[in-house]
């Protein structure tokens, strides 16, 4: 299994197209994060500038595009080797398929999570260095949200891990997890009421604030978001997505054990 797990690992760091997808998807979460900056105050003119707090609630677009790079990376990091035929000299050499199922799995999760991750905390680093942390929301609330944000994004590979084992085609299966991810984009709220079951709907409402005050006049201005989560939601987030994502992995490998691998 460690085996195979650095063989995964060692195959990832030696393929150049991915660093360059990472840096890309990096970039374009840094490039938002300049946007806003730029764009996002309310009175840029009077020397009102955002700070790190006032991103963050505002920060849902990176979100959307870790979701759409995450899916290339899934469907490249497990797709890949049926390419090539490497999980087939895996299981001849002879690894058992649970081995070769779960170290793919693995690599891909650990990596995505940590990804997404990473591209919510850059912006938010760049933006202390600049404008310091502010008083919008306290750093542990961003934290939280940040840390919870992980139970949906792993949903969501998963499910993007299941269709690239059916579709056995990296490429196809991009795009079939782009698609997808797509059509959730325009789902309406109605669509999830519970604001759980689906991976979408969730990161929104961790990243949303019901209630907010304003203090102060003009430039001196300064909004304050209430920080709490409801914790009812939370708990709902953590259950289905965790449930989802087991039920979504036992499905590929129910597919892939009983696959041909052609």
């Amino acid at each position: 299994m460690k085996d195979l797990i650095r063989a995964q690992i060692y195959q990832i760091l030696r393929t150049r197209v991915y660093f360059w997808v990472l840096i890309a998807c990096l970039a374009l979460a840094v490039l938002f994060g300049v946007s806003e900056y730029l764009n996002g105050a309310d009175d840029l003119d009077e020397g009102m500038l955002l700070t790190a707090s006032d991103f963050f609630t505002r920060c849902g677009m990176i979100a959307t595009l870790f979701l759409g790079f995450s899916g290339f990376f899934v469907s490249f990091f497990t797709g890949d080797d049926f390419k090539d035929k490497t999980a087939n000299y895996e299981l001849m050499s002879g690894r058992l398929r649970k081995q070769s199922f779960v170290a793919r799995v693995t690599v891909t999760v650990v990596f995505n999570i940590l990804l997404g991750s990473l591209m919510m905390v850059l912006p938010l680093t760049l933006y202390s260095l600049l404008t310091g942390w502010g008083n919008s929301i306290p750093v542990s609330a961003a934290v939280t949200r940040i840390l919870l944000m992980a139970f949906p994004f792993f949903r969501q590979i998963c499910f993007y891990i299941l269709l690239t084992y059916i579709i056995k085609r990296p490429g196809y299966a991009f795009l079939a997890c782009y698609g997808y991810m797509c059509i959730l984009t325009l789902l309406p709220a109605q669509a999830d009421p519970t604001g759980a079951v689906l991976a979408f709907t969730s990161i929104q409402n961790l990243l949303h604030f019901d209630y907010w005050a304003t203090f102060g006049l003009e430039r001196d201005a300064q909004v304050i978001y209430d920080p709490n989560i409801d914790t009812a939601l939370a708990v709902r987030i953590i259950i289905s997505s965790l449930a989802a994502g087991a039920a979504y992995l036992w499905a590929a490998y129910s597919y892939f054990h009983k696959d041909d691998i052609e």
